[in-house]
């Protein structure tokens, strides 16, 4: 079967956010709640996300603009240093696909969606009751991608806490099916995480007795 290639620089920034979104995919959701520097909260979803080191726990988020400004959650964690990261599942999807839209910055959009909160442990943002799993965060790097107005920024935060729904864990093992997180595929199209698979990873020297490392 032939492939279609297609090469960043000869592209639209409309086409390329296409294919970013369409073939960069499940992406998990963070629904992010950040404090601006009145105290008002601020509550958004942002699909580029991810994990990215487990022993000094980090994750990475990226937050871009809209028109020719930061998107609100942008500036609030760029100002203050600190986000909560809410997992989203099947029950608050519609409502966190609410919270997407661009709302004013006066507008408070936990109390909008009559979400409840919790405080948090060691960052001031709150925590979103109703998410099965909450993750309490301070930026560690912040790197600018991308040019005016289409800037992103890409904040590395250390976990400082995790905050997990009891029935979800046991002996720090989450229960993936039964949290059943949300992921947003591409355009409009989102998909559940409640059917996992389990695969060990193979030793090497099963696949390859006769290499001379395996005999070691």
């Amino acid at each position: 079967m032939p492939f279609t290639s297609f090469d960043p620089a000869r592209l639209e920034p409309a086409q390329r956010h296409k294919l970013s979104i369409g073939t960069i995919v499940p992406r998990p959701i963070a629904w992010t709640t950040s404090l601006d520097a009145q105290g008002q909260a601020n509550l958004a979803p942002f699909s580029y996300f991810m994990g990215c080191h487990s022993y000094v726990p980090a994750l990475a988020i990226s937050i871009g603009s809209r028109g020719d400004q930061p998107k609100d959650s942008r500036a609030n964690i760029a100002a203050s240093g600190e986000f909560v990261v809410n997992l989203v599942t099947a029950d608050l999807v519609e409502r966190m696909n609410i919270s997407a839209a661009d709302f004013p910055p006066d507008v408070n959009e936990i109390e909008l969606l009559g979400l409840a909160t919790l405080p948090s442990e060691a960052v001031a943002p709150p925590r979103i009751a109703e998410s099965p799993v909450q993750i309490e965060c301070r930026v560690l790097h912040a790197v600018d991608l991308g040019e005016p107005p289409r800037l992103s920024t890409l904040f590395v935060a250390q976990v400082l806490r995790w905050h997990v729904r009891e029935d979800l864990v046991q002996d720090f093992k989450v229960d993936q099916a039964g949290l059943g997180a949300v992921a947003r595929m591409g355009g409009p199209f989102y998909c559940r995480a409640d059917d996992p698979f389990a695969l060990s990873i193979p030793d090497w020297r099963t696949i390859l007795p006769g290499h001379p490392a395996a005999q070691a």
